[in-house]
C-alpha cells in the first residue's frame, strides 16, 4: 500500500499540514509557504537522519502534575507530629497532600480509573516494545513521581528511573502498602504503619488515594535538611541552570494507569519516532542525539548511521536492508540526561558526516585551526573568546580554541575513563553517507525547546565560506558578516530570523543560562547559523551538483522563535506537534517534503 503524500498536498481543498494537525511554519521558499516540490519526485532515496533531542527536559511530563488547591481546605494543626497532615518529617512537608481538594480533582479529571475508556483510564501499556527492559507503563505497579518528572534517582528520590538507562527496567511496587511507605521514606519513626498504634494519618491517606483514584500527591521536598532527609531530598539547582518549578519539589504516587494516559516527553517521542520507522519506505535513515561533554564542541552521537548501504538503496531499494529492527533499538538506546540542547553543534557534526572528508578531507581543509588566523574563528573578544560564564566563572578566554577543537577524534577521559565517540564521519564504502548526486540530504529535528549552552561552533570561518560563495538570504539579499569588534558594530550580519515569528532579533539574543554566546548584536546564537550553512554550501568535492543538507524542525509542544528560524535558515520546514499523534504526523510530513512531497509506507 502506497501514499500518495504529493498528491493530497496539491489537490486537497484542506492543507495536509492541518489536516494532519500540524501547526506549519514558515520554511526556506520563502516566508509565505511550503517549497515548491519538482514535478516527478525524486527515484533516489532521501538521506534522512532523525536528530532526537535527549535533554534532561525531555523527561519532563507534556504537562507538569497539578499544584493546585483549595484555600482553605487542608488541615493546619497547631503542632502536628510527623506522621500527621500538615507535619514535616523525613520525607518533606505534608501540605496540601491527598487526592480529595475540589481543585486537585478537577485538575486531575483528565485521568479517571474506573472510565471504560482505555484513552482515560490507562489500561493499554503505551509502549510495550519487547525491546525495552520494562513496559512504559504496566497499569498495575505504583511509580514514585515528582511533579515535573518520574523520579530520577541522580537527582532526587526515591526513584523510579535508575541511573542513565532509560530503558528500563523501572523500580515499581505492586502494592499500595509498599508504594507508600517507600514514598515517604522508610522511616518508621515518621511515618508508622500497621502494630498497635496502626498507620500513620499519611500513610492512610496515601493508601487510600491508591486504592480510589490511582494517585496521590505527596509531600514537598523543603530546604530543612534536619527534617528531610538526604535520600528523599533534592533535586538541587546547578549554578548555570535557570531556578527549578515548584513541582520539581513535590513528591507523587502514579500508577502506571496515570503515566499512559500522559507519558513522560522521551516515551511520547520515541514511540512516534519507532511508529515512523516502522511505516516508511524508499528512504534511508539514519539516528543520531546530542552528544556529551567533550570540553567546548560536542560532537553529536550516531545511534545508527544511514542504512541501508548504497548498494542496497539504488537502483533497487532493498527493504530488509532498513533493518528496522535495528532503528528502532537505536531509538530505544537513546539516554535522555544531556544538560545541554545543543541543536546547532550537533547539525555542525552532521555536516562533517554527510562531507566528503573521508575522500578529499573537505572538513579538515575547512576547520583545521586555526581556521581563521588570530580569532580561531570567534566573533568574540581575547583571540576567539567571550565574557566568563556569569555562573560559575568559568572562563571564557579559551572558547574553542583546542587544537582539534572541529574534527575531534574518539579518546577516553583521563579523568573518569569514559570513552567519547568524537565527530562521526561517513564510511568509506557503501557506507557512505551520500550515495548519489541526486540524494536529497536531511537531518530532521525533533525538540521541546530552544537550543541551550549551544553556540561552540567555527560561526567566523562558516560565514567567510558563505560570503565568498555569494550566499544569499530567503528574501534574495546578500548574506553579510563582520565579526571586528562585535560589542561595537551596529550590524554584524549572519543568520537571524527571529523577526519573522513574532519576536525581535535581539530577543534570540537570548544569554540568560546560555552561556557561552556571542557578542554582537542581533546574533549572538549561532545555531540557525549553522543551518544556513549546511543548506547553501556544498559539502562535496567528490560527486557532480552541490551537495547541501537541509534542517526540518519538529517542535514537541514548543514554538520557540530561534526553533523556526533554524528551520528557515536550514531550507527545510517548522511544524508544532503537541499531542502524540501529531508529533508523529510532523515527522511523516517532514519525510515527505524531504522527497517533494512524496512518502511511500509499506
Amino acid at each position: 500500500m502506497h501514499n500518495d503524500w504529493g498528491r493530497r498536498v496539491f489537490f486537497s481543498r484542506r492543507p495536509l499540514g492541518q489536516r494532519l494537525g500540524l501547526t506549519v511554519g514558515v520554511v526556506a521558499a520563502g516566508v509565505s509557504g511550503l517549497l515548491s516540490p519538482p514535478v516527478q519526485a525524486q527515484e533516489v532515496p532521501p538521506g534522512i537522519v532523525f536528530l532526537l533531542d535527549n535533554s534532561e527536559a525531555m523527561q519532563n511530563y507534556p504537562q507538569f502534575l497539578p499544584e493546585a488547591f483549595t484555600p482553605g481546605y487542608y488541615p493546619t494543626p497547631t503542632n502536628p507530629a510527623r506522621g500527621d497532615l500538615g507535619g514535616e518529617g523525613s520525607a518533606g512537608l505534608a501540605i496540601n497532600t491527598g487526592c480529595s481538594d475540589p481543585a486537585l480533582v478537577s485538575a486531575m479529571s483528565w485521568f479517571d480509573k474506573n472510565s471504560t475508556d482505555p484513552a482515560k483510564n490507562g489500561s493499554i501499556v503505551y509502549d510495550s516494545d519487547s525491546d525495552l527492559k520494562s513496559p512504559f507503563f504496566e497499569p498495575n505497579r505504583f511509580y514514585f513521581s515528582r511533579g515535573r518528572r518520574l523520579a530520577w534517582n541522580v537527582m532526587e528520590g526515591p526513584y523510579t528511573i535508575n541511573g542513565s538507562d532509560f530503558e528500563g527496567p523501572l523500580n515499581s511496587y505492586g502494592d499500595t502498602l509498599s508504594a507508600c511507605y517507600g514514598s515517604v521514606g522508610w522511616n518508621t519513626s515518621d511515618y508508622p504503619y500497621g502494630g498497635a498504634t496502626g498507620n500513620s494519618p499519611l500513610m492512610n491517606e496515601c493508601m487510600t488515594c491508591l486504592a480510589t483514584k490511582g494517585w496521590w500527591r505527596g509531600p514537598i521536598v523543603t530546604p530543612n535538611t534536619q527534617a528531610t532527609s538526604p535520600g528523599q531530598a533534592g533535586p538541587v539547582k546547578e549554578l548555570d541552570e535557570p531556578p527549578l518549578p515548584p513541582e520539581a519539589f513535590r513528591k507523587w504516587v502514579l500508577s502506571g494507569r496515570v503515566l499512559n494516559v500522559r507519558p513522560p516527553k522521551f516515551v511520547v517521542a520515541r514511540k512516534a519516532l519507532k511508529d515512523v520507522i516502522s511505516s516508511v519506505t524508499n528512504v534511508r535513515l539514519g539516528v543520531a542525539t546530542f552528544g556529551e561533554d567533550h570540553g567546548w564542541f560536542d560532537p553529536p552521537l550516531m545511534h545508527e548511521k544511514l542504512r541501508p548501504t548504497c548498494d542496497q538503496s539504488y537502483p533497487t531499494f532493498n527493504d530488509a536492508a532498513l533493518n528496522r529492527p535495528r532503528l528502532r533499538q537505536a531509538v530505544n538506546e537513546v539516554n535522555f540526561r544531556n544538560n545541554e540542547r545543543s541543536i546547532g553543534e550537533a547539525l555542525f557534526g552532521l555536516g562533517g558526516y554527510f562531507s566528503s572528508q573521508l575522500a578529499d578531507n573537505r572538513w579538515g581543509s575547512w576547520f583545521q585551526q586555526p581556521v581563521n588566523p588570530g580569532d580561531f574563528g570567534w566573533p568574540g573578544c581575547c583571540n576567539g573568546g567571550t565574557y566568563d560564564n556569569p555562573y560559575t566563572g568559568q572562563p571564557g578566554a579559551f572558547w574553542g580554541v583546542h587544537a582539534q577543537e572541529w574534527l575531534k577524534s574518539p579518546y577516553s577521559d583521563p579523568y573518569t575513563g569514559k570513552f567519547l565517540p568524537g565527530q562521526p564521519w561517513e564510511g568509506t564504502g557503501y557506507d557512505k553517507s551520500v550515495c548519489n548526486a541526486s540524494q536529497s540530504n536531511n537531518i530532521i529535528v525533533v525538540s521541546a525547546g530552544a537550543p541551550r549552552s549551544d553556540n561552540s561552533v567555527p560561526i567566523t570561518k562558516m560565514m567567510d565560506i558563505l560570503v565568498a560563495n555569494g550566499a544569499r538570504h530567503p528574501n534574495g539579499s546578500l548574506l553579510t558578516f563582520n565579526a571586528i569588534n562585535p560589542e561595537t558594530n551596529p550590524n554584524v550580519g549572519g543568520v537571524n530570523y527571529c523577526d519573522l515569528f513574532g519576536t525581535t532579533r535581539e530577543a534570540c539574543d537570548y544569554t540568560s543560562y546560555n552561556w557561552p554566546t556571542g557578542l554582537g548584536v542581533g546574533n549572538k546564537n549561532f545555531m540557525d547559523d549553522v543551518a544556513f550553512f549546511l543548506s547553501h554550501t556544498d559539502l562535496r568535492n567528490d560527486m557532480g551538483g552541490s551537495q547541501t543538507v537541509r534542517t526540518f524542525v519538529v517542535g514537541y509542544g514548543d514554538s520557540s522563535p530561534m526553533l523556526q528560524s533554524i528551520a528557515l535558515a536550514g531550507r527545510g520546514g517548522f511544524y508544532r506537534a503537541d499531542q502524540p499523534d501529531t508529533l508523529r504526523n510532523a515527522i511523516l510530513f517532514s519525510i515527505g517534503q524531504t522527497r517533494g512531497g512524496s512518502c511511500s509506507a509499506p
